[in-house]
C-alpha cells in the first residue's frame, strides 16, 4: 500500500513529461491555453510580470531538475522573454522564447552529453575527500560557467557510480566487501551509466513530437501548474494516460519488472489475461534484454534498473513492442506485443472477512473510477455495493473501507459512495468562478449497508476521497481513523483547446491537439467549511511514518487557498459516536505497542534529518556507512507495519471461491492481497477500534 501512495506522487510528478503527438508548430498553442486558463479557471492569477517571472523559471525547473544542464550563463540567454510570457495575446513571443529555449536547451543537451562522455572516460578516484549535498528541495543553483558544470556533472555522476557499486548482485553483499574489491567493479558501473546516461538523452532527442514538442508542453505545463498545481496540460495521449490511471480499464502490455539477484532485469509480474500473459512465451523471471518500436532502433536494456524499463515500456505511446528476453535456459527470444485492455488492478475492489472477536469487512477503494467514455456508466460505488452484498451474506458486525493512498477521481462516483451509507439528503456543495454555491444531494432513497462503519485514511487520502470522508463524518455515519488527508478540495474538467467548448455529453470525446485539466470548482463541506489546504483531521489519529514529510497540497507554492461559505444546509445527522472514549482506548493501545513506538520514532527521526540538507562524502567507506543505513531504516520500515502476531484471520467472501479456484493467477493474487492485509499493523488496530465501537454500541442503555 505504501508503493501505491509513492505511485500516485510520482504519477503527479511524471504528466509534465507525457508525450504528445506530434504537432507542425506547438508554440502556437501557447495564447489559447492562457486564454482558456484565464476564462475557465476558478481563480486565475495576475498575468503581470511577477506571475511571468515565476513561470519561467518554473519552466527551467521542469527542463533541468538537478541544475546539471545549464549554467547560469544559458538562462540568462532567455531572461528577456520572462517579463512577458503571461501578457502576449499571440503567438509571436510565445514561438520567439520556444525556439530559444528549445536551441539553447539542445545545445545544453549535447554538452552534458559530451562532459559525461568525457568523466566516463577515466576511473573514479575513490579515496578522494570530495563530497555532495543533497537538499529535500529544489535548489535552483546553477553552475556559473562550464568548468564549474563539469565539476558539479562529476560529483552527481560519481554518486551514481557509488549506488551501481553497492548494489547486490548475486552473492556479493557489497557493504561487507573490502574497498579494493569494490574498485575492482568501477569500469563495469561506469560502463552501465553511459549507457543510462545516454539513453536518457536520446528519449529527450528522440521525443515523438520532436524536441520542440517536448520543450513546449514542459512550458504550457509550468504555466497551468502557476494556476494550481492540479491544472495541467495533456498531450492527446497525455490526457488517454490520465483518465486511464482512473479507470478500471486501461490498454496495456500487462507486464511489469524487478531487479533480479545478479542485477538484471527481469519480467516481475504478468497481468493475468493480459497480452503478455496470453503470449505463453513471457513468465516470472525472464531477464529483458531489449525492446522495439514500430518506428526507431531497438533500445539496449541489459544496463538499465527495473523503474527505467517500466517507465519506458508501460508509459510508451506505441501499442506495438517486439521484447527480446532470456529465460532460464539461456536462449534468446524475441516475443511480439500489442496492447489491449485490461483490468486495472490497482483498481479492482475486493471484499473480505477479518476473522477475529468478530466478523468485520474489509474493503480497499484504491481510487474513485470511472468509465469516462461511456454515459451514465457503473464505476467503483457499483463494484463497492457488490462487495458489500457480499459481505453481509458472511454476517459481518461492522465494515472498514480502507481510503488510504486513494488520489480520487470521479465526484460522481464520490457521490453514488456516500449513498450507499446515508438514506438521502444534501453531501457537500460546490461552487463554480463567479457563481453561487450548489448542493449536490444523494437523491436515492434507501442505504446498501447501515451498520458500523470505519474509513481509513491519511495524507495520500486525496480529493473524491476526502468528500466521502467529509460528508459521511458530516452525518456522524462513520468513524475516521488515520492521519490527516491531503487536502484537496477542488475539482478539475478535461477541455480540449477551445475557448468556444460546449459543455455536453458529447465533450469527453472531442478531438484536439492538446487539452487542459483546469480547476473549476471549489468543494464545501455542507457546514459550509472548505478543506482545501488544511485536509481533515481524523477522529482518532495513528502513528504516521509520513507525518513530517511536507507531501500535502499546503506545501505547493501556488495551491488554492481555504475559505468559507455562507449558506444554511439543513440536514439530519446521526446521534454522535463514542469518539473520545474510543481514541483514549486507541490511544493506550498505541503507546503501549512496539511497533508503533517504532514508527513513531522513526517519523521523529525523518523530521529531524530533513531540518538540514545532507552532505555526503563520495568514497568508498563513508558511502558504505550510507549505504548499510539506507538498508537498515529499509529493513525496519518494512518490519515496522508488520504485525507481530496476528489475533485475527483473514478471508475472501465464499461467493468468490468458485472463481478463484478456477483462476490459478487470481487465485496466487488473492493470497498476496490476504497476507498483506493480515500483515497490517493499522489494519490490526481498526479492527480492535471497530470491535471496540460495536461492544458500546451494545452496551449503550
Amino acid at each position: 500500500m505504501i508503493k501505491v501512495g509513492y505511485r500516485l506522487v510520482l504519477f503527479l510528478v511524471l504528466l509534465s513529461c507525457i508525450p504528445a503527438h506530434a504537432q507542425e508548430k506547438p508554440c502556437k498553442q501557447a495564447p489559447l491555453l492562457i486564454s482558456m486558463l484565464n476564462k475557465f479557471h476558478y481563480c486565475p492569477p495576475d498575468p503581470g510580470e511577477k506571475t511571468s517571472v515565476e513561470v519561467f523559471n518554473s519552466f527551467i525547473q521542469k527542463l533541468d531538475p538537478s541544475c546539471s544542464i545549464f549554467t547560469t550563463p544559458d538562462i540568462a540567454q532567455l531572461d528577456r522573454y520572462k517579463n512577458q510570457l503571461l501578457t502576449t495575446s499571440s503567438d509571436e513571443t510565445a514561438c520567439k522564447f520556444l525556439n530559444a529555449a528549445s536551441g539553447v536547451y539542445q545545445k545544453c543537451l549535447y554538452r552534458s552529453d559530451s562532459l559525461t562522455n568525457l568523466i566516463l572516460q577515466k576511473p573514479f578516484d575513490y579515496n578522494l575527500q570530495d563530497s555532495i549535498r543533497f537538499s529535500y528541495d529544489y535548489m535552483g543553483i546553477f553552475a556559473a560557467n562550464a568548468g564549474e558544470l563539469e565539476k558539479h556533472l562529476a560529483k552527481k555522476l560519481k554518486f551514481d557510480a557509488l549506488n551501481i557499486l553497492f548494489n547486490p548482485m548475486g552473492d556479493d553483499v557489497p557493504t561487507t566487501m573490502s574497498a579494493a574489491q569494490i574498485v575492482l567493479k568501477d569500469a563495469e558501473a561506469r560502463k552501465k551509466l553511459g549507457i543510462r546516461k545516454k539513453r536518457a538523452l536520446q528519449r529527450i532527442l528522440d521525443y515523438p513530437s520532436g524536441l520542440d514538442g517536448y520543450v513546449a508542453e514542459q512550458f504550457y505545463n509550468a504555466i497551468a501548474n502557476r494556476y494550481d498545481p492540479h491544472t495541467l496540460y495533456f498531450s492527446p495521449s497525455g490526457k488517454e494516460k490520465f483518465q486511464a490511471a482512473i479507470s478500471k480499464e486501461s490498454k496495456a502490455f500487462g507486464l511489469s519488472f524487478e531487479e533480479g539477484k545478479n542485477g538484471d532485469v527481469e519480467i516481475g509480474y504478468l497481468t493475468p489475461g493480459g497480452p503478455a500473459w496470453k503470449s505463453g512465451q513471457l513468465h516470472k523471471g525472464d531477464v529483458v534484454i531489449q525492446a522495439k518500436w514500430p518506428k526507431g532502433e531497438p533500445v539496449d536494456l541489459t544496463c538499465s534498473g527495473s523503474m527505467e524499463v517500466d517507465d519506458l515500456i508501460n508509459n510508451s505511446t506505441y501499442d506495438k513492442l517486439l521484447l527480446t528476453i532470456k529465460p532460464a535456459n539461456g536462449t534468446q527470444n524475441a516475443i511480439p506485443l500489442v496492447k489491449e485492455l485490461i483490468n486495472v488492478e490497482e483498481n479492482t475492489i475486493s471484499g473480505y472477512v477479518l476473522d477475529g472477536d468478530k466478523k468485520i469487512g474489509y474493503i480497499c477503494l484504491p481510487g474513485f473510477y470511472s468509465d469516462w467514455n461511456t454515459e451514465n456508466a457503473l464505476g467503483c460505488a457499483n463494484d463497492v455495493a457488490k462487495e458489500i452484498l457480499k459481505l453481509q451474506k458472511e454476517k459481518i458486525e461492522g465494515l472498514i473501507l480502507d481510503l488510504r493512498y486513494n488520489g480520487g477521481g470521479s465526484l460522481a462516483e464520490a457521490i453514488g459512495l456516500m449513498g450507499i451509507f446515508i438514506d438521502e439528503g444534501p453531501l457537500f456543495m460546490i461552487r463554480e468562478k463567479d457563481q453561487k454555491p450548489v448542493i449536490m444531494k444523494d437523491l436515492n432513497r434507501g442505504t446498501v449497508y447501515n451498520g458500523p462503519l470505519i474509513l481509513m485514511v491519511n495524507g495520500f487520502s486525496a480529493s473524491a476521497s476526502e468528500l466521502v470522508v467529509a460528508g459521511l463524518r458530516d452525518y456522524n455515519r462513520a468513524l475516521i481513523v488515520g492521519s490527516n488527508t491531503y487536502g484537496k478540495a477542488i475539482a478539475q474538467v478535461t477541455l480540449p483547446l477551445d475557448t468556444t467548448i460546449k459543455f455536453d455529453s458529447k465533450l469527453q470525446s472531442k478531438r484536439s491537439s492538446g487539452f487542459v485539466n483546469v480547476t473549476m470548482r471549489k468543494l464545501y463541506r455542507i457546514n459550509g467549511v472548505s478543506h482545501q489546504k488544511t485536509g481533515i483531521a481524523p477522529d482518532i489519529e495513528l502513528p504516521d511514518l509520513f507525518k513530517s514529510i511536507d507531501y500535502g497540497e499546503a506545501s505547493n507554492p501556488y495551491a488554492i487557498g481555504s475559505d468559507k461559505v455562507d449558506k444554511k444546509v439543513f440536514y439530519n445527522p446521526l446521534p454522535e459516536l463514542p469518539v473520545h472514549e474510543l481514541a483514549e482506548a486507541s490511544r493506550k493501545r498505541t503507546e503501549a505497542s512496539e511497533v508503533f513506538v517504532k514508527i513513531k520514532q522513526m517519523s521523529d527521526s525523518i523530521h529531524d534529518a530533513r531540518k538540514h540538507p545532507e552532505v555526503l562524502n563520495l568514497n568508498i567507506e563513508s558511502f558504505r556507512k550510507y549505504r548499510t543505513t539506507i538498508e537498515l531504516l529499509e529493513s525496519q520500515v518494512t518490519r515496522s507495519f508488520a504485525v507481530p502476531a496476528p489475533k485475527y484471520n483473514v478471508m475472501s467472501a465464499h461467493y468468490d471461491d468458485a472463481v478463484l479456484h478456477a483462476d490459478n493467477y487470481r487465485n496466487e493474487m488473492n493470497d498476496m492481497l490476504l497476507k498483506k492485509i493480515k500483515d497490517d499493523i493499522y489494519i490490526e488496530e481498526v479492527l480492535l477500534i471497530m470491535d471496540d465501537l460495536i461492544n458500546l454500541k451494545k452496551n449503550k442503555p
